[in-house]
């Protein structure tokens, strides 16, 4: 069993490691109560799991990094900027992303709102902030029915579609190459820093929360806070200065061009 555990040190994070020790203490957990005349113990309950630290090793972009990446994805196309908008901006898992379905789609009290299916099957409303219901609503154009996102030939995507994707916009957009899930660690990080408190964060990935006080009022307050709209408004600045930016950056050139003219125009009256 130690062998095992070298192995797969070799080739997985303590995270991924300590997993595969667990599923084969299960199973010989398993066997010994089916065939106790058979398997008398359990080996790898004897092995010491990995340490595993507490702070996420995902890299996740920055509000810059993150405004650049959505530009690419709707140069991209259609889908490829639905697919980030989505992901980005809720923090929802890929694979929920891809289980999801049109008629998942709704509104409730004035919010644009997906309800998808979480891990153990747990259901949960999360908010489309208005640039992730507009990636959407363009992307699917007449289509109302179906998988939220496809393939181009109209089956429903699969992760290995979406996570395919965003290597190809990642090398388009000049952006530094990034797994799925570190769209998901980016929207944490970013609406942290966005002023969003941590167990508004951490409703809007649908992580477990111990403390059941909580649950009287996040039915009501969830849509309300979510974190989504904050993060989305702080994106929407970063396009917005870039704009203007660009825009005073064209107006310094035609000043610049017009007194250039002048300059010249005066020179040649004066050498007349």
């Amino acid at each position: 069993m130690d062998a095992f555990k070298n192995w797969l040190t070799d080739h997985y994070g303590n995270g991924a490691v300590n997993r595969h020790l667990s599923v084969v203490s299960g199973l010989f957990k398993y066997a010994m109560s089916e065939l106790e005349d058979h398997i008398f113990r359990n080996p790898a309950a004897l092995v010491d799991r990995k340490p595993v630290s507490n702070i996420s090793q995902a890299t996740g972009l920055t509000f810059e990094e993150s405004e650049q990446l959505l530009r690419g994805a709707e140069a991209y196309g259609l889908r490829c900027s639905a697919v980030v908008h989505v992901l980005l901006l809720t923090g929802m898992r890929v694979s929920e992303l891809v289980n999801a379905d049109i008629e998942d789609l709704g509104e409730e009290r004035g919010h644009n709102v997906l309800h998808i299916t979480r891990k153990g099957g747990r259901k949960q409303t999360i908010v489309l902030p208005p640039s992730a219901w507009e990636a959407l609503t363009k992307y699917h154009g007449n289509r109302a029915s179906g998988p939220l996102i496809i393939t181009r030939t109209g089956r429903r995507i699969t992760r290995q579609g979406i996570w395919d994707m965003v290597k190809r916009l990642c090398r388009r957009a000049d952006v530094r190459e990034i797994r799925t899930h570190d769209l998901r660690h980016t929207c944490a990080t970013l609406a942290l820093e966005s002023g969003k408190s941590l167990e508004a964060v951490q409703d809007l990935l649908g992580h477990a929360d111990p403390r059941t006080t909580r649950r009287y009022d996040r039915a009501r307050n969830n849509l309300d806070n979510s974190p989504s709209y904050a993060l989305d408004a702080q994106l929407r600045a970063v396009a917005s200065r870039r704009q203007v930016e660009a825009v005073l950056d064209e107006a310094v050139e035609v000043l610049v061009d017009e007194a250039l003219r002048e300059v010249l125009a005066t020179a040649e009256l004066v050498t007349t």
